[in-house]
């Protein structure tokens, strides 16, 4: 609930613009924690456990699944909350992020890449951008995951119109989660 709270509030006091993605948004690091549970620095309280839809990807000889923990209607706002957790490492340092969920490679990499897409209105939902032009969603900072090990991430949309009660959700490097259901 504190994740929405705060991402409306930004948005509220921001005065956000939607439709466009970012490119170059300030550094915000993702905390990681001994436990392999990381979640941005803006957000204190972890993902609730229900998995509302999940699917496997793969990159960079890493596999990984994202799981969706949150999908919720707030107003005139939808927050998406989502875990990657891997699978399959190679070792070493683990599977740097970086850019798997940016819309473009860039030098502080987010999760703007990711979309909604209202199919009973044929509309496409981009991450929403605050004042500054920055994503409302996670910045991903240089982390890196190892075998066994998660990571949280949240991105803030438009709203689609009341009656749309499911959307797809698009995840780049893992593809479409088909009707997600928008509680």
């Amino acid at each position: 609930m504190k994740i929405v709270t705060v991402a409306a509030l930004v948005l509220a006091v921001t005065g956000c613009r939607f439709g466009q993605t970012a490119r170059d948004v300030p550094k915000e690091q993702v905390e990681l924690t001994s436990s392999g549970s990381k979640a941005p620095a803006a957000e204190s309280t972890a993902p609730p456990d229900k998995v509302v839809a999940g699917r496997e990807g793969a990159l960079d000889n890493h596999r990984f699944r994202v799981e969706i923990v949150q999908f919720l209607r707030r107003d005139r706002f939808v927050n998406l909350t989502f875990t990657v957790t891997v699978t399959k490492g190679d070792g070493g340092l683990g599977w740097q992020v970086n850019n798997a969920f940016s819309a473009v490679p860039q030098q502080h990499p987010t999760v703007d890449g990711v979309f909604l897409v209202d199919t009973r209105n044929a509309k496409k939902h981009l991450v929403a951008l605050d004042s500054d032009n920055a994503c409302v969603c996670s910045r991903i900072g240089s982390l890196f995951l190892k075998e066994g090990e998660s990571a949280a991430f949240s991105a803030t949309f438009a709203a689609p119109p009341e009656g749309v009660t499911s959307m797809d959700v698009h995840i780049p490097n893992v593809g479409t989660l088909a009707d997600v259901p928008l509680g």
